[in-house]
């Protein structure tokens, strides 16, 4: 294999993880919800906000750790868009959910970084690019 598909192969599996965790995030935050019946105990739903948006932003940094800003950045600028355009699919914006989504983002990506930096590091990334 090519020195450059080596180089390109982390970034790529990052890319594609990432997209499938989007598209299910994404589907998962625009679909009508049944609003008469209660899903769990109160503040529940704030959890699964930063559980999401940490598999979202996991991912990229973990196979780039430089990019741990832009994906940072990235994710919650896509939570703040998903919460803003939620009234067009019968959902409810929430300031809480944005600021759940946020630090699920943020978590996710520092976590990644330094897991990403110590496998850089150690030399575990070379067997993935064998």
């Amino acid at each position: 294999m090519a020195k450059r598909q080596q180089k390109l192969r982390p970034i790529v599996i990052g890319s594609t993880v990432t997209i499938v965790f989007l598209a299910i995030i994404t589907l998962l935050s625009l679909a009508p919800i049944q609003l008469s019946g209660s899903f769990g105990p109160v503040g529940v739903d704030k959890v699964y906000h930063v559980v999401a948006y940490f598999c979202l932003a996991f991912p990229l940094p973990l196979m780039r750790p430089r990019l741990t800003t832009w994906v940072a950045l990235g994710v919650i600028a896509c939570g703040g868009s998903i919460e803003l355009i939620q009234y067009l699919f019968a959902r409810e914006a929430s300031l809480g959910d944005f600021v759940a989504n946020g630090i699920g983002a943020i978590v996710g990506a520092v976590i990644a970084r330094q897991l990403g930096l110590w496998l850089w590091w150690s030399g575990e990334f070379n067997n993935v690019n064998n």
